[in-house]
């Protein structure tokens, strides 16, 4: 089995390269530790990482927006959050952007070396007193969404209704609903809201 290859973000030199070589003890391939965004932006255009450690707080980086670049520009990079903060909201805003993974500092190494593997996975990986969260972002199965549905989910996500989509395609107005009930269906969700949702999960939009 190949390594897991990760990065580290982490304004503490110290932190981060004590767990860096932690990682590495436990056969994870730590590729980069950055201490700043400008070296992080810069080392991910080429780093081929699996897997993406950030520090929430950092002297150059606002609230959550470095969380909100990554799962923007680099989607293949599944990410967790490493933090001292420990909130619900904060929790259900980083699962809300996309990352997959959530560690509070307090933990063992082994919490950490745990949520990497099961992040690489595929599985959403938090504290106990988190767990109530995953059902509502858990990562779904694979859905096989044609080219036709995934440009309807893009249309409904700018607002545009079904006999606008249908105007925009040269398509009928049923075929329009015909194609929005599948999606629902494959996607398993009920409502709008839910499709997006869904949809931004699985990169189909952002």
């Amino acid at each position: 089995m190949d390594k897991i290859r990760a990065g580290i973000f982490d304004d503490h030199t110290f932190s981060a390269k004590g767990l860096s070589d932690f990682l590495v003890n436990k056969g994870i391939e730590v590729r980069l530790i950055c201490t700043s965004k400008s070296d992080l932006i810069d080392k991910l255009k080429s780093a081929e990482l699996d897997i993406l450690i950030l520090d929430i707080a950092a002297p150059d980086v606002a609230g959550l927006e470095l969380f909100e670049y990554c799962a923007l520009k680099h989607k293949d990079i599944r990410l967790i959050a490493l933090t001292s903060l420990s909130s619900v909201m904060l929790v259900e805003n980083l699962l809300s952007i996309g990352i997959k993974g959530f560690v509070n500092k307090k933990q063992k190494e082994e919490d950490i070396l745990e949520c990497v593997r099961r992040v690489h996975n595929n599985e959403i990986c938090l504290p106990k007193e988190y767990h109530f969260l995953i059902s509502k972002y858990r990562v779904a199965s694979p859905v096989n969404l044609s080219a036709r549905e995934v440009e309807i989910i893009q249309l409904i996500s700018q607002q545009f209704t079904s006999q606008e989509i249908a105007v925009k395609l040269s398509i009928s107005f049923f075929t329009v609903e015909n194609h929005r009930k599948n999606i629902f269906k494959k996607m398993g969700v009920k409502n709008i809201a839910g499709m997006i949702m869904a949809a931004k999960n699985m990169g189909h939009i952002s």
